[in-house]
C-alpha cells in the first residue's frame, strides 16, 4: 500500500508541474527567450519643464527580445510584450497619451497601456503632465 500511494503522490506532482509550468506556451507571436526579431525599434525622446526643452535623445534597438526595456524613467517604463519581423506590441507602464493635433496634452484621457507598431509604424507618446515631462516618437522598421 505505501508504494502505490507513493506513485500516486508522483503522478500527481508530476501532473501539477506540468499544469503549472507547461501551459506557458500561448505568446501571442512572441519571440522565445533567447531568440530575437528582425526590424529596428527608434526611439526618440525630448523633455520640456517651465525653464524650456531639454536635448532630444534618440535610441536605436536592432536585438528585440520579449521583455526588454526600452524606456524607464519617472514618467513611466514600456516594455516590449511580443516581437516578430512584422510587428511589435509593446506595454506601457505610466502616464503616457497620444498628444491633441495641435501638440497639448489631454489630461483628462486614460493612459496608454499597449501599442502594437506594424513595420513601417510610428506613435507619438507625450507624459500626461503639467509642470515637466517627456514627448517621444516610437518607430519599428
Amino acid at each position: 500500500m505505501g508504494k502505490r500511494k507513493l506513485i500516486c503522490i508522483l503522478v500527481v506532482s508530476c501532473f501539477m508541474m506540468l499544469l503549472l509550468n507547461g501551459c506557458n506556451g500561448a505568446t501571442d507571436g512572441a519571440t522565445e527567450t533567447g531568440k530575437t526579431a528582425e526590424g529596428k525599434l527608434t526611439v526618440k525622446i525630448g523633455s520640456w519643464n517651465d525653464i524650456g526643452s531639454g536635448t532630444a535623445e534618440e535610441n536605436e534597438f536592432t536585438t528585440l527580445n520579449k521583455g526588454d526595456v526600452i524606456y524607464d524613467t519617472s514618467f513611466g517604463v514600456i516594455t516590449i510584450k511580443s516581437v516578430d519581423d512584422h510587428k511589435v506590441v509593446l506595454n506601457v507602464d505610466g502616464a503616457m497619451v497620444e498628444p491633441n493635433s495641435d501638440g497639448t496634452i489631454n489630461l483628462r484621457k486614460d493612459p496608454i497601456t499597449k501599442i502594437t507598431l506594424n513595420a513601417g509604424e510610428s506613435i507619438r507618446l507625450a507624459s500626461q503632465t503639467m509642470d515637466a515631462g517627456v514627448h517621444m516618437e516610437i518607430s519599428f522598421e
